[in-house]
């Protein structure tokens, strides 16, 4: 084989198809910064003769995913018991390559996620490789074994004879290995493709440009990058973040155009580039316009000890006799070497003898060293600063990532699709690593004011509106189910990493055939699917306030209420998800953790614990809470969260009116898991195959409850309800079973409803009676009216004694 790999090679690539990109010599690693886009196109015959020409002794590699169709499977074990497992479930492919270990089968794309199979202990199995990946062709060195790759065929001779995967091939190898015994480890699948709003991702590449300018300026001295490489950098950071996103590819050049920017205008400030920055700078980037511009306006800058010397005696000689004007020099030289990076502590020491040698002026070291350092750190000082100017130049600063407000206790900063919470602590390292060297933030006390005045300065409501929608990849989703451009104005505090797309409501199949195996076998089997789509709905719309009922999941161990809650909150990014049980609800702090939240999934009820009514109530029904994070302010927000519960135990509280049972909103979970159906990690499996379908399904049901305005209510809620009443209203439970009352027309004497309670609870229920003034109210509760008649006595209206009964059922 001749050393010419690329060359000799890419050519039959091309003309059957296949999109080859040259490799670096002897590495896996390609030789181009953007070779992820060949995965859905063929390179152009202008980018082919430049790669042929530049890249001829590389290695050659082929971009997996549509443009080739070609999809591998990669062994990567010794182990031959499981090679042999492996290839007994696999369609037999028709192209194999072996390199160091394993082998690299080749199959027909179809569109399937990448994943990864790992043993118990941690090692490599195998991984499906698609889209986003590239594999080493055949012929390239190995740079371990130092060595041809081999294959028993040319890919491009057999691309019509591959075999078909199928697009479930991670399951069933999953399943099958499990059949043959063969134990994988739980994480071993790989996580759903996110989806990064395009907003989101120019942020991002914004942060890293001025991060990358500040390292090539030399302010950040966490790493140390020439110009060049600062470029390089931006390509392989947007390849990178690229390859966790689908969609439109990043633009590059957007990046670099960022980082030049912030380096022009670090130059327009005083500020300058060390030396070496353009090391090794290629000639088509010494043309570029704005580098040509940075060259020109950093290339007299530049300061030395005799160049120093030079410009402060041309600068005295201007006035040689005016004191003023040496003064004047002093403070200009000072200015010139702190906004010099190159200019070293040492080397203004010597600046600062040579002008106290060469001047009558008296020098005071200690007042220019304040100076220089003041400078250096992008702060004059001026006594004429105050807080709020500084707290004005530190949003400035601050908001070139994204506009920030101040909300419900917090600083929130927008990330191009959303705001993102700020912690105080962010805030505050900002300000104090960017306004050092003024006389009025030196201390600990100066920092925390300019946040003080940051947060007056950024209040602002965060949704600046009454609209109501949920924030997806590819755009804000309003009632209307319309996609709409991601704007700072809607209050979004989180964006789910995947895209809108209503066509998929059908679509869920793996997610409906778990409602099948849990609900299939009910009478109310559709009332209940509705009603979860409903509720899905609201949750993710963040409008269950409306509504006003919390949802529990009720039965046994088992049965399947665990897996859903789990799909809910895998649907939702973590900062959207609370864990807050309502026994914490009234507690000082704890409210704050429902800021920003669309679920809060409180798990189990407890068997014997009671749940405050009032604050209960407040809470579901989305009213204002008073609460504050430590240390700061108190303030109001309300909670715009769905509470989700899965229990054994029906909810107990001390309210016994219907205000409290009917904030719920009941499904039954009735049919347990046989042992041998069970499947694990179900509800990850699930949301990573199908939660666009699901959450396209769940948005469909918007529309039916706004329309009922309240939600579907199955026939296992109102039987549950029913339950919930007697448990929570003891009355209730005694003019249900007791046949001496029933109720409708006319009226009976209270004291004597009463005491027919009383007994029952004592002989009966077993339990005991509450007071009769207690009693009263229960009554109320159920709807009855007790009032007085005429001669003074209690009387119940609406319910009327059946004569005879009371009495047998006491003698009974």
């Amino acid at each position: 084989m001749t050393d010419l790999i690329f060359h000799t090679l890419a050519p039959y690539y091309w003309s059957a198809g296949l999109p080859a990109i040259p490799l670096l010599p002897r590495q896996k690693r390609p030789a181009i910064i953007q070779w992820s886009a060949f995965a859905t196109q063929m390179p152009s015959n202008e980018v082919r003769e430049h790669w042929l020409s530049s890249f001829a002794h590389g290695n050659i590699g082929l971009p997996l995913g549509p443009q080739a169709g070609v999809a591998i499977i990669d062994i990567d074990t010794v182990d031959e018991e499981i090679t042999a497992a492996l290839l007994d479930i696999l369609p037999t492919s028709p192209w194999k390559r072996v390199g160091k270990k394993g082998m690299a089968l080749a199959y027909r794309f179809q569109g399937q996620k990448n994943f990864k199979l790992r043993g118990v202990d941690g090692e490599m199995l195998m991984e499906f490789l698609g889209n986003g990946n590239q594999v080493v062709l055949p012929g390239s060195i190995h740079p371990d074994t130092g060595r041809p790759y081999e294959s028993n065929t040319h890919l491009w001779e057999v691309l019509d004879q591959l075999p078909d995967l199928g697009v479930d091939i991670e399951a069933r190898l999953r399943n099958r290995l499990g059949v043959k015994g063969y134990s994988l480890a739980a994480g071993g699948r790989s996580a759903p493709l996110d989806v990064i709003a395009a907003g989101e991702r120019d942020v991002q590449m914004i942060r890293h440009a001025g991060y990358l300018s500040r390292v090539v300026m030399g302010i950040d001295k966490s790493r140390s990058f020439s110009l060049f490489e600062a470029i390089q950098h931006m390509y392989h950071w947007v390849e990178a973040f690229t390859a966790k996103v689908s969609g439109d590819a990043m633009d590059p050049e957007k990046g670099v155009a960022k980082l030049l920017e912030f380096l022009a205008r670090d130059l327009e400030i005083g500020r300058t580039l060390p030396r070496g920055w353009d090391i090794e700078l290629p000639q088509e980037w010494q043309d570029h316009p704005t580098i040509r511009a940075i060259q020109e306006r950093a290339a007299p800058v530049s300061l030395d000890h005799d160049k120093a010397t030079e410009w402060f005696v041309s600068c005295m000689m201007e006035d040689p006799d005016s004191d003023a004007k040496t003064v004047q020099c002093i403070e200009q030289l000072t200015s010139k070497a702190a906004m010099d990076r190159h200019v070293s502590d040492a080397m203004f020491d010597a600046m600062m003898n040579m002008m106290s040698a060469r001047c009558r002026v008296k020098v005071s070291k200690p007042v220019l060293k304040k100076l220089f350092n003041g400078i250096r750190n992008g702060n004059v000082p001026d006594q004429e600063q105050t807080h709020y100017t500084i707290a004005g130049c530190v949003l400035e600063s601050m908001e070139t990532e994204g506009e920030l407000r101040h909300d419900a206790g917090q600083f929130w900063q927008w990330s191009g699709s959303c705001f993102q919470a700020l912690d105080d602590n962010q805030v505050y390292m900002h300000v104090a690593n960017s306004v050092t060297g003024t006389p009025l933030a030196r201390r600990d006390g100066d920092y925390a004011a300019v946040v003080n005045v940051l947060r007056r300065m950024c209040q602002r409501p965060l949704n600046s509106g009454d609209v109501a929608g949920i924030n997806f990849a590819n755009g804000f989703v309003e009632m209307d189910l319309v996609v709409r451009e991601h704007n700072p104005s809607y209050g979004a505090t989180f964006t789910l990493p995947f895209n809108y797309n209503r066509d998929l409501a059908s679509a869920p199949a793996r997610f409906f055939e778990y409602l099948t195996s849990c609900w299939g076998h009910e009478p109310d089997f559709e009332h209940r699917m509705m009603a979860l789509q409903e509720m899905f709905a609201v949750t993710l719309f963040k409008i269950a306030p409306r509504f006003q009922r919390a949802f529990l999941l009720f039965g046994r161990s088992g049965t399947g209420k665990t897996v859903l809650l789990n799909i809910l909150r895998a649907l939702l990014p973590p900062n959207a998800v609370a864990e807050l049980k309502p026994t914490k609800w009234a507690e000082r702090f704890a409210p704050t953790r429902l800021i920003g939240a669309a679920a809060n999934i409180c798990g189990e009820l407890p068997e014997n614990g009671t749940i405050g009514g009032d604050v209960f109530k407040e809470v579901v029904e989305g009213s204002p809470i008073e609460t504050e994070f430590k240390g700061k302010d108190g303030f109001s927000f309300r909670p715009v969260c769905a509470h989700w519960f899965a229990s054994n135990y029906l909810p107990i509280s001390q309210d016994s009116s219907r205000g409290f049972i009917r904030r719920w909103l009941i499904l039954d979970f009735n049919k347990p898991v046989r042992d041998e159906d069970k499947i694990e990690n179900l509800a990850e499996i699930i949301v990573a195959e199908e939660r666009e379908a699901i959450a396209a399904w769940a948005l469909e049901g918007l529309h039916r409850v706004l329309d009922q305005r309240g939600y579907t209510k199955p026939a296992c809620h109102d039987k549950r309800m029913g339950s919930m009443r007697r448990i929570n209203n003891s009355v209730h439970a005694f003019l249900e079973d007791t046949r001496g009352y029933a109720p409708g027309v006319g009226e009976a004497p209270c004291r004597q409803v009463y005491d027919d309670y009383a007994f029952h609870m004592r002989d009966v229920g077993r339990g005991k009676p509450v007071s009769f003034e207690r009693f009263v109210q229960m009554l109320e509760d159920l709807d009855f009216e007790v009032s007085r008649n005429p001669v003074g006595d209690f009387v119940v209206r609406g319910l009327t004694k059946v004569m005879g009964l009371a009495n047998a059922a006491r003698s009974a």
